[in-house]
């Protein structure tokens, strides 16, 4: 699902040198073809329109450039003022708090505030507040950490502490820091990726609610594979997985998430899906058919309409009792996607080890990549790694280029940054990723609080 008047500044930039792109290789086509026919007059027309036109035609590809610089200069100058911090969360040693719980600490955070056009395009407040969640594994302990803006960490442990009373949260050294920045080297090895959807973020994946046992009836912990894989690492090994995200602005998504919804109902009925035509295809389409009808117009005919114009496309009419229970449940899981608040959302695992021998694929790869596995489901979505920032490079330059994409997982996972792939998620989905452990996860390398702490009675004496 596209963004609706967000940015997004790698498809803008793509965009942009695409038509640069296009419109030099046309100048060059054009001038190597009048050159070789020896019609110059044509081609020094061209070149008379720019010398004594150029103050029309280049205003509007300047202005693009410029905001484009000074947007990224803005957004970076608001984020290098910004403080964070970096909390570490200890949850109790014994709960029983399904991940529902952790949605609703979500659904505290999602409060979304829109800058006035001033704050924005000066760089003062750009962005909405970013939190980062990350469970990691430290030498084979299980950790979890939020990092926040300074100013958002009283809503951050009030709306933990709300539904984690016993839970302890103090402010943490970043545990980043304990390898070097400049990775691989001689003594470490890296594999990271970031996390993609396989299938349009309207379609949600596998969350906690389907982990139920049929008989029982129990809770079957999602995170539990992830943490028990995370603890079977040893000394000098390191698995990061960070998950970062922003509130999202109903009107950005809702909207564009309803006509997905109908556009698989329409498919569904067995009607034919039509592709929506962006502004460029409307404007071609729409000169075409004016040179069409004044052509038609000089010979005498008419300009027949397609049958979509003339409105004589004759669709199915909607029935979901007509459809078949995958069917069924698809549209309702979506629905129940639509209804809940959503964050844009990033995604990214690390794993790091010495070239000693600590250094294990088979588990810091497989074992994370298996766990993210459970949350997927044919009819629904799945969480894939991106092939466009995994760490892999085949063919032509394959070492240059893999060191690349190395330092760069590494350098984002430590800058936090919230760039690249980003994708909707609500906190039902959020839930599903991040929670902590109840009490059926055995995993001993999880650090949790070893006593419950209390208050003391209110009746205690006081010595003065």
């Amino acid at each position: 699902m596209a963004r609706k008047k967000t940015k997004n500044p790698e498809k803008s930039y793509q965009i942009f040198w695409w038509i640069v792109a296009l419109l030099v290789v046309l100048f060059i086509v054009a001038g190597v073809f009048f050159f070789s026919s020896g019609d110059y007059l044509i081609f020094e027309n061209i070149l008379w329109v720019f010398r004594y036109l150029w103050w029309l035609i280049l205003p509007f590809p300047a202005w693009l450039i410029f905001m484009t610089v000074w947007m990224e200069y803005a957004e970076f100058s608001f984020a290098s003022k910004g403080k964070f911090i970096l909390l570490e969360i200890r949850p109790p040693r014994e709960t029983e708090k399904s991940p529902k719980i952790m949605e609703q600490v979500f659904a505290g955070m999602h409060s979304w505030s829109a800058p006035n056009k001033f704050e924005k395009y000066c760089g003062w407040r750009p962005l909405q507040d970013k939190y980062t969640f990350e469970i990691v594994s430290i030498e084979g302990t299980v950790r979890f950490f939020v990092r926040c803006p300074v100013a958002a960490k009283n809503n951050v442990e009030a709306q933990i502490y709300a539904h984690y009373p016993d839970a302890e949260i103090f402010e943490a050294e970043d545990y980043t820091l304990k390898v070097p920045r400049n990775l691989p080297n001689k003594d470490w090895d890296v594999w990271g990726t970031s996390l993609t959807l396989l299938k349009d973020d309207v379609v949600p994946i596998r969350v906690y609610k389907y982990f139920q046992e049929d008989v029982t009836g129990n809770m079957i912990d999602p995170l539990a594979s992830m943490t028990e894989a995370m603890s079977q690492i040893g000394k000098n090994e390191h698995m990061w997985f960070q998950i970062i995200f922003t509130p999202a602005y109903e009107p950005d998504w809702v909207p564009a998430a309803k006509q997905k919804l109908e556009e698989i109902k329409e498919e569904f009925a067995g009607n034919k899906k039509v592709a929506k035509m962006g502004r460029v295809e409307k404007f071609f389409l729409g000169f075409g058919r004016l040179i069409s009808n004044i052509f038609r117009g000089i010979v005498g005919s008419e300009l027949n309409l397609s049958p979509l114009d003339k409105g004589e496309d004759k669709k199915n009419e909607f029935n979901v009792q007509r459809l078949r229970p995958a069917q069924q449940d698809l549209l309702k899981a979506i629905e129940e996607n639509i209804a809940k608040p959503g964050f844009w959302t990033s995604m990214r695992y690390v794993y790091i080890g010495k070239k000693d021998g600590s250094f294990n694929k088979a588990l810091g790869v497989a074992g994370f990549m298996g766990a993210i596995k459970q949350l997927a489901d044919n009819n629904l979505n799945s969480l894939v790694p991106n092939n466009a920032t995994k760490t892999f490079a085949n063919y032509y330059f394959s070492e240059p280029r893999l060191q690349y994409r190395q330092r760069k997982i590494v350098g984002d996972y430590k800058d936090r940054a919230f760039q690249g792939t980003q994708f909707l998620f609500n906190i039902e989905e959020l839930a599903t990723v991040f929670h902590f452990p109840d009490v059926s996860v055995k995993t001993p390398a999880i650090q949790r609080i070893e006593a419950k702490k209390g208050d003391a009675p209110f009746n205690l004496p006081v010595v003065e």
